[in-house]
């Protein structure tokens, strides 16, 4: 049987990761994350810079309130061999139920850039939208300059489309050409 998107809150592992709802004793390590400018110089302003009580209630709303409305999933990224240390973020938005359709993103601390874990994370949540969900349709914006991301996206099957998108206020600049990746089921 099929799983609904926003049945409940995902919790998703392999023998390197774990994507799950974070919780407050997370809050630390989500700054650490959202004050880093490397972090942010190729994706949206999305948490960038906030304060810990700003970042405490988000940490609340992503696995109650912005959950239970079906808004988006923003789930922890745990490493299996440390699962209490936050390391980065696994996104899961703009659904489009009649379409079949969602986006996805990951945002990783700089300290943990170039060691598998987006690629995993990607793999995760893939196996999960697809085979579990039953989304046919998975998408992802990556800004050109971030040739890393791109890797991980073509690591795991999805299709570099040949139109871009414009986004606003991506990497502190006011409009953006992002590249546009496709996976679909087969």
């Amino acid at each position: 049987m099929m799983t609904e998107l926003f049945d409940e809150f995902p919790c998703l592992e392999n023998d390197k990761v774990m994507i799950r709802k974070m919780e407050l004793s997370d809050v630390v390590a989500l700054s650490e994350i959202s004050n880093n400018d490397n972090v942010y110089k190729y994706i949206p302003p999305f948490l960038y810079k906030k304060s810990i009580k700003a970042l405490e209630t988000a940490i609340k709303n992503f696995g109650g309130r912005d959950f239970e409305k079906k808004k988006y999933i923003i789930a922890g990224i745990y490493l299996k061999d440390n699962p209490n240390r936050l390391v980065g973020l696994a996104e899961m938005f703009d659904y489009k139920k009649r379409e079949n359709k969602i986006t996805v993103g990951y945002r990783l601390n700089e300290e943990y850039w170039n060691k598998k874990i987006a690629t995993n994370v990607l793999k995760l949540m893939v196996e999960y939208l697809v085979s579990e969900v039953n989304i046919t349709t998975l998408k992802a914006f990556v800004m050109r300059e971030n040739l890393y991301s791109s890797k991980v996206l073509l690591n795991n099957k999805f299709v570099k489309e040949d139109y871009t998108s414009q986004e606003k206020n991506w990497g502190g600049q006011e409009i953006v050409t992002v590249d546009v990746y496709t996976y679909k089921k087969n």
